[in-house]
């Protein structure tokens, strides 16, 4: 297991239990660290706690979040198109060798393109194209010249 990927999940269980002692930082570090952990779990009710843990640690977050709701629509938004197209991004792994040396790996990594969000994506934004449930007008078909030979022209 990807070394970065355990401490999150120890920080996220840390943070569930109600560990007094655990200091969360609001850097940006520590939030990538509690999102990912967040992430990774699969449990709703872990899920929920982890939340409302967070929301209750970081109030003045939470306020401003509330404040704008906006912003979070456009990073979800953001999100879901970047998975959506799929791309590149960079996955880093610091090893520490006994005489202390730290030395970092980097390594590409692609992604494919996600249809679900694509679909997703595009059911919200253009309805009327994407809809799971189209609603079309009724296309009607002229009968006139099929009536006028059946009853003749009418007068």
């Amino acid at each position: 297991m990807n070394v970065k990927r355990k401490q999150a999940i120890d920080l996220l269980s840390q943070a569930v239990d109600g560990v007094d002692d655990l200091k969360i930082k609001t850097d940006i570090k520590s939030l990538g660290e509690l999102t990912e952990a967040f992430l990774n779990t699969s449990d709703r009710t872990e899920r929920k706690k982890l939340a409302a843990d967070y929301k209750k640690r970081h109030k003045e977050l939470k306020d401003f979040l509330d404040a704008n709701p906006e912003l979070v629509n456009s990073e979800v938004e953001r999100a879901l198109l970047s998975a959506a197209l799929g791309g590149e991004y960079v996955e880093e792994e610091i090893t520490i060798d006994s005489r202390g040396r730290r030395s970092t790996k980097r390594k590409i990594k692609k992604v494919a393109p996600n249809v679900s969000a694509a679909l997703s994506y595009l059911q919200n934004k253009d309805k009327e194209n994407w809809s799971p449930n189209p609603q079309a007008d009724p296309e009607l078909e002229d009968t006139s010249e099929i009536e006028e030979d059946i009853y003749g022209e009418e007068s």
